[in-house]
């Protein structure tokens, strides 16, 4: 008996070496996978906030735009900004000589100048300082 398992050579792995190869594995994905997902919640969370980044400085400005001729598309004439954090509302007086712009984040409003045949902005220097302007609303005199 002992003759025959010295003559017998090894041609492969028995069932419970691959049994263990296989726990091993299952062990090391246990781990690895949770922290991969991670690392993959961190890079999508850290482009979503470059994305949101650039809207909000895009957001800062305004565009001044006019209609062309044909009326079927705009022409960009310049970008103003705010002059203020985090724009919120902005409003344009009745007759249509003035903006104000409410910066939420710097509590102020900014009034601004329009030109009426060019619609540029230009900055009057006047400034309200109050606390998170959200909105503006102009109110007709009786």
């Amino acid at each position: 008996m002992i003759n025959y398992l010295k003559d017998k050579t090894q041609n492969g792995f028995s069932l419970v070496e691959l049994i263990m190869v296989m726990v091993i594995l299952g062990i090391l994905a246990s781990v690895a996978i949770p922290k991969m997902s991670n690392v993959l919640d961190k890079a999508e969370l850290r482009a979503e906030q470059s994305i949101v980044n650039q809207i909000w400085a895009g957001c800062e400005s305004y565009a001044n735009d006019r209609v062309l001729e044909d009326g079927r598309k705009l022409e960009n004439i310049d970008f103003q900004s705010t002059l203020g954090k985090t724009p919120r509302n902005f409003a344009i007086d009745p007759d249509g000589n003035f903006l104000l712009a409410a910066n939420q984040d710097s509590n102020d409003i900014f009034t601004f100048n329009v030109n009426k045949e060019s619609g540029m902005l230009n900055p009057t220097g006047f400034k309200i300082s109050i606390p998170y302007p959200v909105c503006i609303k102009f109110l007709e005199r009786k």
